[in-house]
C-alpha cells in the first residue's frame, strides 16, 4: 500500500474515532435533555444543535465496520433515532440502544488504548 493511501486511511480512522468520542459525550446528554420536560430555551437550543450534528453527519454504517472493525456507527444512528423520536412506547428501545452503544464504545476505547500501548 502506498504511503498516501496509508495516510488517507489513518486520517479516516482518526475522523471516525473523533465522531465516536463526540457521540459518547453527546448521546448521553441528549438522552437527559430529551427525557426531562418542560425544556428551557437553552435546552431547546442545545437539542437543536445536537440534532444538526446527527442529521448532517452522513456516513455509511459499513464504514465503521471497515475502519474500526465495529458496527458503532449503526449503533449511534439507532440511539439518535430512538431518542429523537422518543415517546413512552419506544423508551425501552431507546435505553437498550444507548446501553449497546455504551458497551461497544468502551470495548473500542479499550482496544484503542491497547493499540496505543503496543
Amino acid at each position: 500500500m502506498k504511503s498516501n493511501n496509508i495516510k488517507s486511511l489513518n486520517k479516516a480512522v482518526y475522523v471516525m474515532r473523533h465522531f465516536v468520542e463526540l457521540s459518547a459525550k453527546l448521546l448521553p446528554y441528549y438522552e437527559r435533555i430529551t427525557r426531562n420536560e418542560p425544556h428551557s430555551l437553552e435546552r431547546i437550543a442545545e437539542k437543536e444543535r445536537i440534532d444538526e450534528v446527527y442529521q448532517t453527519y452522513q456516513v455509511n454504517p459499513k464504514t465503521s465496520q471497515f475502519l474500526l472493525g465495529s458496527n458503532i456507527i449503526s449503533l449511534i444512528n439507532k440511539v439518535y433515532e430512538s431518542l429523537h423520536e422518543r415517546n413512552q412506547s419506544n423508551e425501552v428501545d431507546a435505553q437498550k440502544h444507548l446501553n449497546e452503544f455504551t458497551k461497544e464504545y468502551h470495548r473500542l476505547k479499550k482496544n484503542w488504548y491497547q493499540t496505543l500501548m503496543n
